[in-house]
């Protein structure tokens, strides 16, 4: 007899007079509390020459605010036992806390006043904007981010923001200085538009107390900012992109396509079918590519969130030479599965994998807070957890099979290889149908 699946722990949700959105998951016994805050600042709302912003106004959270700059900003926190995080996703700012209860209120405090009123010092801006596009520089060097940043730009259209990088790129990022940083904050950031997510020993640490203490005299617009205009449609079409690195022993491969996103009724049996697929050691991808074949040292498949869709992507790097016939065997895959069912051992498997381990998962608050934070930055109500174990247990082994035919159509999928083109070029245009581009390293 199967055990009852695990119940993720309640998540209450409460809006202060000013707009802000508290959701708060209470762990027993825990001595770490962890804080997600999420400013819904899309960066679709970016101006298109100073994409990037958003992730240097997250970061320059860090500099202080005016009357406790940066070294002592930094060394309050660290005397709390705290740690701070933040950057930017598509959806919006995130910023991530965590610290020892007994500290909570004083730490999030020093977080929340430099959200109302950052100091953002004109030489750290600058210099923050030279790291971000440093990053994004090295990110162009390295083949499995260069890969993502092509599966990207060739699933979205060119007007999209989905199709750019979400750091920016050099030339955008070098354009943003103090002013127009300080500009963006005040524009976007808000009451209205945060939400604070906390996960921990609620009552022995008076959290709800805090936060309402905390908070609720945060003056400013209670109202979110406005919604993007809606991106133009995503292209449907496949073709092949070869990423030129002579020498390179290893070619990264990546197939992908824009597939549901995690509002979609049929996402609990995605995300089965994708475990089967290749979302597990020892699933399809992986079995066949790295036990029988040896390409690899693993092979994967995987669910990407992206503003209200994802991407379903099959990626992992292989051996030079062996290029197109592990392309060749990736969509064999692919294939068998839009006519083979699921077997009942691989449902068996899956089902284990997400129910069974989730207890393990969620130990940890920052495991919990973070669970929370993505359906808020989906824009989903974080209340629906309570029951996302029980709807994935009873998902069968043919739903999660039609799940899979349609988010990973082989003949359909996007294909990004870095490398040594001049090795596998005239391979993959054999085996491809699809037009092939080819681009400098």
């Amino acid at each position: 007899v199967r055990a009852e699946p695990f119940r993720f722990p309640p998540v209450h949700r409460t809006v202060l007079a000013n707009g802000v959105t508290l959701h708060t998951c209470d762990r027993p016994g825990q001595e770490v509390l962890s804080v997600e805050i999420i400013v819904q600042v899309p960066l679709a709302l970016e101006a298109r020459d100073l994409e990037g912003i958003t992730g240097i106004a997250a970061r320059a959270l860090a500099e202080g605010t005016p009357g406790l700059p940066s070294l002592d900003f930094i060394q309050e926190l660290e005397h709390c036992g705290a740690t701070l995080g933040a950057g930017a996703e598509h959806a919006g700012m995130r910023i991530t806390l965590d610290v020892p209860g007994p500290y909570v209120e004083h730490a999030l405090s020093l977080v929340v006043a430099a959200l109302r009123e950052p100091l953002l010092p004109p030489r750290a801006v600058d210099r923050l904007a030279r790291s971000q596009a440093d990053a994004h520089r090295r990110h162009l060097a390295d083949p499995e981010r260069r890969a993502s940043l092509e599966i990207h730009r060739a699933l979205f259209d060119a007007r999209d923001r989905r199709s750019r990088p979400a750091l920016g790129d050099a030339e955008t990022v070098l354009r943003i200085d103090r002013d127009a940083v300080a500009a963006h904050h005040a524009r976007h950031v808000r009451p209205g538009a945060t939400t604070v997510i906390v996960a921990g020993d609620l009552v022995r640490f008076d959290v709800d107390t805090v936060l309402h203490r905390v908070l609720s005299d945060w003056e400013g617009e209670r109202h979110a900012v406005r919604a993007p205009q809606a991106p133009p449609p995503v292209p449907d079409e496949p073709a092949v992109i070869l990423v030129d690195r002579p020498g390179a022993v290893q070619t990264r491969l990546v197939l992908g396509t824009v597939a549901p996103g995690a509002a979609d009724p049929g996402w609990d049996a995605l995300l089965v079918g994708n475990h089967c697929l290749g979302g597990s050691v020892n699933a399809r991808l992986d079995r066949v590519l790295r036990e029988r074949k040896g390409y690899t040292y693993g092979f994967h498949s995987r669910l990407v969130g992206v503003v209200e869709h994802s991407l379903a992507v099959v990626t992992g790097a292989v051996e030079t030479s062996v290029t197109g016939a592990a392309l060749s065997d990736i969509v064999t895959i692919l294939d068998a599965a839009t006519h083979e069912d699921i077997t009942a051992q691989e449902h068996r498997a899956a089902i284990a994998q997400i129910v069974d381990a989730a207890p393990l998962r969620y130990l940890v608050p920052a495991n919990v807070a973070e669970e929370i934070a993505l359906l808020v930055l989906d824009g989903r109500d974080p209340a629906i957890l309570t029951d996302v174990f029980t709807r994935a247990a009873a998902v069968s082994a043919a739903e999660a099979s039609a799940a899979l035919r349609s988010a990973f159509p082989p003949h359909r999928m996007v294909t990004v290889a870095v490398g040594d083109t001049a090795r596998f070029t005239a391979e993959i245009r054999d085996r491809c149908p699809a037009p092939v581009t080819v681009l400098k390293g």
